[in-house]
C-alpha cells in the first residue's frame, strides 16, 4: 500500500463507483480471495473481510475477499495451538497458495463451504437525456449488473456424514 506504480502494481481492471475500471492494483482481490479461502479450509480465524460490490466471475457468491484503499483489508490470525506456514506461488498463470502446520483435526472429519445465492436484484435501467445524441437514439454506456444478496454456509461431516451446518458469512 499504496496500490501505486512505484509500488510495483500495474494497471488492470477494479471495480469503481458500480462500473468496471482500470485502476493501480486492480486484480489484487483475486488474489486476496485465493488466500481467504486457503484460510478458511484451513479453520483459521478471519478478523476481517469484504464482499466486493459487484458480482465476481471467478468465485461463488461470499466466496470472496475484496481489497481497495486503506478501508477494505483481509486480515485473519492463526487461532492454532501451533505455528503455520504460508506458501504462496504463481504458475501458468494462475495462483496458489498453501498452508501447513501441524494437524490436529480427526482424519476423519471433513469441512466444505457452500454458497446459497438468497435473492437477486435485477438492475433499473437508467436513462442519461444530456441532448448530445441524434434524436431517437440510445447509447448503451455499461450494461448495468444483476446484484444479489448471498451467504455462505460451512458444512461439517464426520465418516461422511453431516454432522453441522451453519452460515459462515453473507455477503450484498
Amino acid at each position: 500500500s499504496p496500490f501505486t506504480q512505484e509500488n510495483g502494481y500495474e494497471l488492470a481492471g477494479a471495480y469503481q463507483n458500480g462500473t468496471t475500471v482500470e485502476s493501480f492494483g486492480g486484480g489484487i482481490c483475486q488474489v486476496a480471495t485465493t488466500l481467504y479461502n486457503a484460510v478458511i479450509r484451513a479453520e483459521l480465524e478471519v478478523t476481517m473481510r469484504f464482499n466486493h460490490s459487484m458480482m465476481v466471475h471467478y468465485v461463488e457468491p461470499s466466496m470472496d475477499a475484496a481489497i481497495a484503499g486503506d478501508y477494505k483489508d483481509l486480515r485473519f490470525k492463526n487461532n492454532l495451538d501451533a505455528p503455520i506456514y504460508i506458501e504462496g506461488y504463481c504458475s501458468g498463470g494462475i495462483i496458489y497458495f498453501n498452508i501447513y502446520g501441524k494437524e490436529t483435526r480427526p482424519a476423519n472429519r471433513e469441512i466444505s463451504f457452500e454458497s446459497e445465492t438468497v435473492s437477486t436484484t435485477e438492475p433499473k435501467t437508467e436513462f442519461n437525456l444530456d441532448g448530445s445524441g441524434a434524436l431517437g437514439s440510445v447509447n448503451v454506456v455499461q450494461s448495468p449488473p444483476s446484484g444479489c444478496i448471498a451467504q455462505l454456509w460451512k458444512v461439517v461431516k464426520v465418516d461422511g456424514v453431516e454432522q453441522g451446518r451453519e452460515i459462515f458469512n453473507k455477503s450484498n
